[in-house]
């Protein structure tokens, strides 16, 4: 007796829909989680800067590591004065891309109980968190949410999907005509 396998058979593609699915749900978990880590280190950082002492620092000097993707990164060492008027050699908490100058002048945050634990004062690091952490734990959350009740078995939310599809894009249809047309043929082009 001779089995041949048959990819296009209703069990291997049901096998198929269903792993495509599963791994759907767990990347849908996984930006739920890198959203609330994102949102939890800016939650860290923002009660650091409510709470912590400022001081006025000097860089004395500037380690080079490597991050995840062994790109060059630096750390600088800065020297400054505690409220009590102790002076203290810290690392910073975060690296930068660009090497900064031995000598340059900055303000830096630190915790009042572990003057070991220092930040650079700016904006920028916490109002990347703030836009990205919400955009990851919602569309998370979508994704996952729908991919479980499709596999349940709710045919129902596939349909609400795609009703929900067909409506963006009649929305990307009236707002992008005119001079942005050409966006709106592309779009009709790759999703029909």
């Amino acid at each position: 007796m001779t089995v041949t396998f048959d990819p296009y058979s209703p069990v291997v593609q049901g096998f198929w829909d269903y792993a495509g699915l599963a791994m759907t749900v767990l990347f849908g978990v996984a930006q739920v989680f890198i959203g609330f880590g994102i949102l939890w280190e800016t939650v860290e950082r923002a009660v650091l800067w409510l709470r912590g002492h400022r001081a006025h620092a000097v860089i004395a000097a500037v380690g080079e590591e490597r991050d995840g993707d062994s790109h060059r990164v630096y750390r600088p060492t800065v020297e400054f004065a505690t409220s009590t008027g102790e002076l203290r050699r810290a690392a910073l908490a975060d690296t930068v891309t660009v090497s900064p100058a031995i000598g340059a002048r900055l303000t830096v945050v630190y915790r009042p109980n572990e003057p070991e634990y220092v930040d650079a004062i700016g904006v920028a690091k916490g109002i990347g968190s703030l836009l990205l952490a919400p955009i990851l734990v919602v569309v998370g959350a979508w994704i996952a949410a729908l991919s479980i009740a499709y596999l349940l078995g709710l045919d129902g939310v596939r349909l609400w999907a795609e009703q929900a599809l067909g409506d963006t894009f009649d929305w990307l249809e009236r707002t992008l005509g005119g001079p942005l047309g050409w966006v709106r043929d592309v779009l009709v082009d790759w999703y029909g």
